[in-house]
C-alpha cells in the first residue's frame, strides 16, 4: 500500500511539473533600456513578485495566459497581457512619470515611513554583516565600460554603437575569495582576472571597490565624501521618508520607502529607495545615489539574502557610474559593475593570523585562467556583443602592446618613466629649492627587467644657482616580498636642508612645497647601509648605519667652549619605523598600496651619535615622534590632527636641531600642510620640541547654495621648544621658543571651480592665518598670513 501511494505521488508531482510552463520577464526602461532593479510585479491580481538586480522576474504557471500589473517608483504603472508563446522571454517597458503631482500633506502624529525606519536604526547592528562573528564568500564580478547617449534622437545611440563596432568599450572580470573574521581582519584574494585589451593585467576589481559592502555603516563613502546614511541615528531629522508601495508575502511584508534629504538641510545626503522585510525589520534591497550631482554620478544597488533564518546578508552588489562631461554631455562615458556572491559560509572557524599582509591581492596565477574557470564561475553566459569585445579589444591589444602602457601607469605611480631596462626616478629630475635654484640633472634605477632582486640607482644634477654638482649612487637587494625585506647601500655628495633629518625623511614627497622655499643647507657627503623590513603585519622598520661628512653652507661655527666646528663627522645608528594598526594594504600594480587606516599611524625616529667611531665628533641621542590621525564625526565633518615631539640630550651643531617648521614665504602663498604658516622657515631653533597641528573641515555642512558650496575649515597649531647652551651657535641668527607659540586659521576650498578633463574640478580657494600669543610681532600686518589653496573633487 505504501508503495502504491509513493506512486501515486510521484506520478501527481510529475503531471503538475509538466503541466507548468516557466514565465521570464525583464523589467526596462522605454527610453533608456535601463534594467528596473526591483520593481513591483503583480500576477493575475494574486502572486505578487520583486524583480532581481538585472530586472527580471520568474513563474510558473498553468494558464495559457496572465496579466501583469508592472508599478515601480517614479514610472507609470503598466498592464500587459501576455500568451503562453511569449512565456519563455518577454520585456515591460515603463515609462517615466511626466506629471509629478505636487506631494498632498495629510496631518498625522507621526509619518508612518518614520515609525519603519525606527524600526530598521533598532535592529541595525543586529542585521549588519560585519557584525557576524566570521564569514567567507565567492565573489564573480564584472564590469562594462560603454558610451550612452542623453539626446532623445535615438539615431545617436545607433551613431555610437556604430562607432565601437557593435562591441563595448571597455570590460573586465575577477573571481575572488574573501574571508573575514569580526571585528576587522580580513583577506580577499583575486584568483582569476581578465580585462580587454590586456594579456597580463596587474589590477583587478572587487565588490567593494565603488561601494561599501553593507548599508549599515552611519557614513557612506562614495569617491572620499561621506554620505549620511538614511538608516542612521538621527537621519529622520534630515531625511524625508515617504511609503511608496507595500509587497505582502506569505509570512512577512516588505515597505517600499523612498528617501532624500529635507529641504534647507545642509548635509551630504542620498537619495533613492530601500525595501525593508518585517522579518527583523532588515534591509532587503536599496537604490541609492548621491542627492547632488557632479561631474560623475553613482548609484549603487544591493540585494540581500536571509540566511539560515537568521543572517541578511548581501548576494548581489551593482553600481553605475556617469562621467556626465566625458566626452561630452550627449554622450557620457558610463561603467556599470555587477558582483555576485556565493559559497557564502557564516560563523565558520578561520584562523585570522593566517590571512596574507594585504586585505586584497592578486593571486600569483589570477590572470592565466582558461575558459573552464570562467565557465565555471559565471552566473551568466557572456553576451554575443561581450565575447566579441573580448575578442576584439585584446586584438587591439596585442597590437598596440596595452600592457607596456600599463607598466607606464605602475612606473609613473612609484615618481619613476621606465625606459626598457632603465628607470628615471622623477624626484631627483625635478629639483628646486631657494638655495640651488633649479637642479638639472636626473636619477636612472634599473628594474626588473635586469633583475627582481637586485636594484642599482645613482643620480647627477647640477644646481644653476650655487654652480655646483651633487652626485650618488646605491644598491638594494630585495631578500623577501612578502616581508618587504630589503638592505642596501649608498653613498652621495648632496644637500640637505637644515632640521631635515628623522622624521623628515618619513616625509619624502614630488610633491612636497615646503622643500621649494628652503634656502639654508649642508652640504654632506654620506655612506650608509640600510636595513628594511615589515614585521607584526602593521609595523616597519628602517635601520640606518651613516657615517656622514657635513659642510654647512651658511655662516656658521659651532663653540662648545672646548671645540669649535665648521665642518664636522659624524656616525649615527638610526631606527624609524611606522605603526598602522588595522592599515589596509592592497597588493595592486605590482606595488603594496596603503590606503590608510581609521586609527592613528604612530611615528618614530631613534638616533645615536658615536663619537671616535669612524671619526664621529659627537656622542649624543636625538628621538623624534609623531602621532598622526584624522577621523570622521557624523553631522560634524573631518577632524585631523598631527602631535610631533623631539629629544636631543647633548648640544650639537646646527644643522641636527630641529629647525624649518615654519613655512610663510611672500613668494610662496600656497598654505602647506603640517607647518606653521605665520612662522619663517628658520625662525626658530630647539633641541627639544612640541608640536600640534589642528584642523576640522565641516565641508559644505554650514553653508550651500546650488553650485556655490565652498568647504569651510578651521586651523589651530601651537609650537613650544627650548634650546640649551645657545651661546654655542656663532654667526646665525635665531630665536627659541620657550613659551607658546600660536596661530589659528579660516580656510575656504573651493569658492572658484574649474573644469578638469570633463571627470573633476580643481577648486581655488584661501586662508587667512593669524599668529597671536607670546610671539605676536608689533605690527598686525606681520601676524596674518593669507595664502591659497588647491584641490581636486569630483563634485
Amino acid at each position: 500500500m505504501k508503495g502504491k501511494l509513493c506512486t501515486v505521488f510521484l506520478f501527481l508531482v510529475l503531471t503538475m511539473s509538466y503541466g507548468q510552463d516557466l514565465l521570464h520577464g525583464i523589467v526596462i526602461d522605454k527610453e533608456t533600456k535601463e534594467q528596473l532593479a526591483f520593481a513591483n510585479i503583480l500576477i493575475n491580481t494574486k502572486t505578487q513578485l520583486i524583480t532581481d538586480m538585472n530586472g527580471a522576474f520568474s513563474f510558473k504557471t498553468f494558464s495559457n495566459s496572465v496579466q501583469i500589473t508592472c508599478s515601480y517608483v517614479g514610472y507609470d504603472k503598466t498592464e500587459i497581457q501576455v500568451d503562453k508563446k511569449s512565456y519563455s522571454k518577454f520585456f515591460i517597458e515603463l515609462s517615466p512619470s511626466q506629471n509629478k503631482l505636487d506631494e498632498i500633506v495629510i496631518p498625522t502624529k507621526e509619518n508612518p515611513a518614520n515609525a519603519i525606519i525606527q524600526k530598521v536604526i533598532a535592529n541595525k547592528e543586529k542585521n549588519n554583516p560585519e557584525n557576524i562573528n566570521s564569514f567567507q564568500y565567492t565573489s564573480y564580478n564584472k564590469i562594462i565600460c560603454d558610451y550612452k547617449s542623453t539626446s532623445a534622437d535615438k539615431t545617436d545611440s545607433i551613431k555610437i554603437r556604430n562607432k565601437l563596432k557593435g562591441i563595448h568599450f571597455f570590460m573586465m572580470e575577477s573571481v575572488t575569495e574573501k574571508k573575514f573574521v569580526k571585528p576587522n581582519s580580513s583577506e580577499e584574494v583575486v584568483i582569476g582576472s581578465k580585462v580587454s585589451g590586456f594579456q597580463d593585467p596587474s589590477f583587478a576589481t572587487i565588490a567593494t571597490d565603488f561601494q561599501p559592502f553593507s548599508f549599515y555603516k552611519d557614513n557612506i563613502k562614495l569617491f572620499d565624501i561621506n554620505y549620511l546614511n538614511p538608516i542612521s541615528k538621527g537621519s529622520l531629522n534630515k531625511y524625508k521618508f515617504h511609503i511608496e508601495d507595500t509587497i505582502h508575502s506569505e509570512r512577512d511584508t516588505i515597505y517600499i520607502l523612498s528617501f532624500k534629504p529635507k529641504k534647507d538641510k545642509n548635509f551630504e545626503g542620498l537619495k533613492g529607495l530601500l525595501y525593508i522585510n518585517t522579518n527583523q525589520y532588515a534591509v532587503q534591497n536599496v537604490i541609492a545615489s548621491p542627492f547632488e550631482k557632479g561631474k560623475i554620478d553613482i548609484k549603487i544597488q544591493q540585494r540581500y539574502t536571509l540566511i539560515n533564518n537568521e543572517y541578511w546578508f548581501p548576494e548581489q552588489l551593482n553600481f553605475s557610474l556617469v562621467f556626465n562631461e566625458l566626452p561630452n554631455t550627449k554622450t557620457p562615458i558610463t561603467l556599470d559593475g555587477k558582483s555576485y556572491l556565493s559559497n557564502i559560509s557564516l560563523n565558520t572557524a578561520l584562523d585570522k593570523k593566517k590571512f596574507s599582509l594585504e586585505e586584497v591581492r592578486l593571486d600569483e596565477n589570477a590572470t592565466h585562467k582558461d575558459s573552464l574557470f570562467w565557465q565555471k564561475y559565471r552566473n551568466e553566459k557572456l553576451t554575443t556583443t561581450e565575447v566579441k569585445t573580448y575578442r576584439v579589444i585584446d586584438s587591439i591589444g596585442i597590437k598596440n602592446n596595452f600592457d607596456s602602457y600599463l607598466t607606464f601607469a605602475e612606473k609613473i605611480a612609484q615618481s619613476r618613466i621606465p625606459l626598457h631596462a632603465i628607470d628615471i626616478d622623477l624626484s631627483k629630475t625635478f629639483v628646486y629649492n631657494k638655495y640651488e635654484g633649479l637642479r638639472v640633472g636626473s636619477g636612472l634605477w634599473t628594474n626588473d627587467r635586469v633583475s627582481k632582486k637586485i636594484s642599482l640607482g645613482g643620480f647627477l644634477g647640477y644646481g644653476i644657482r650655487d654652480k655646483d654638482y651633487k652626485y650618488g649612487g646605491e644598491v638594494r637587494y630585495k631578500i623577501s616580498k612578502r616581508n618587504e625585506v630589503t638592505i642596501g647601500i649608498k653613498y652621495q655628495n648632496n644637500l640637505i636642508e637644515t632640521g631635515g633629518y628623522g622624521l623628515d625623511s618619513f616625509g619624502e614627497n614630488l610633491l612636497n612645497y615646503r622643500k621649494f622655499i628652503g634656502y639654508q643647507y649642508d652640504q654632506i657627503k654620506q655612506n650608509t647601509f640600510s636595513v628594511h623590513f615589515r614585521s607584526l603585519r602593521y609595523l616597519v622598520w628602517d635601520f640606518m648605519l651613516h657615517q656622514t661628512t657635513t659642510n654647512p653652507k651658511y655662516s656658521y661655527v659651532f663653540d662648545d667652549n672646548l671645540n669649535s666646528f665648521t665642518n664636522y663627522k659624524n656616525t649615527t645608528l638610526n631606527v624609524n619605523l611606522r605603526f598602522a594598526y588595522k592599515e589596509k594594504l592592497v597588493n595592486s600594480f605590482h606595488q603594496t598600496v596603503s590606503l590608510g587606516t581609521k586609527y592613528p599611524v604612530v611615528l618614530l625616529s631613534f638616533s645615536k651619535g658615536f663619537k671616535n667611531v669612524l671619526q664621529g665628533d659627537f656622542n649624543y641621542t636625538k628621538v623624534e615622534a609623531a602621532v598622526e590621525h584624522s577621523f570622521y564625526t557624523k553631522n560634524l565633518g573631518s577632524t585631523k590632527y598631527t602631535l610631533e615631539a623631539g629629544y636631543i640630550d647633548s648640544p650639537l651643531p646646527y644643522g641636527l636641531l630641529f629647525t624649518g617648521e615654519g613655512s610663510y614665504d611672500t613668494n610662496a602663498l600656497l598654505i602647506m600642510k603640517n607647518t606653521f604658516q605665520t612662522m619663517a622657515p628658520y625662525e626658530f631653533l630647539s633641541d627639544e620640541y612640541v608640536t600640534l597641528f589642528l584642523s576640522h573641515n565641516f565641508g559644505g555642512l554650514l553653508f550651500k547654495a546650488r553650485k556655490f558650496q565652498p568647504s569651510i575649515s578651521l586651523h589651530t597649531n601651537v609650537g613650544w621648544g627650548t634650546l640649551s647652551n645657545s651661546s654655542f651657535h656663532k654667526f646665525i641668527d635665531f630665536k627659541t621658543k620657550d613659551k607658546f607659540y600660536v596661530e589659528s586659521g579660516l580656510q575656504f576650498d573651493n569658492i572658484v571651480k574649474m573644469n578638469y578633463l570633463n571627470v573633476a574640478n580643481i577648486g581655488f580657494g584661501f586662508g587667512t592665518y593669524y599668529r597671536y600669543g607670546a610671539y605676536t610681532n608689533p605690527e598686525f600686518k606681520d601676524n596674518v598670513a593669507f595664502k591659497f589653496t588647491l584641490n581636486i573633487s569630483v563634485k
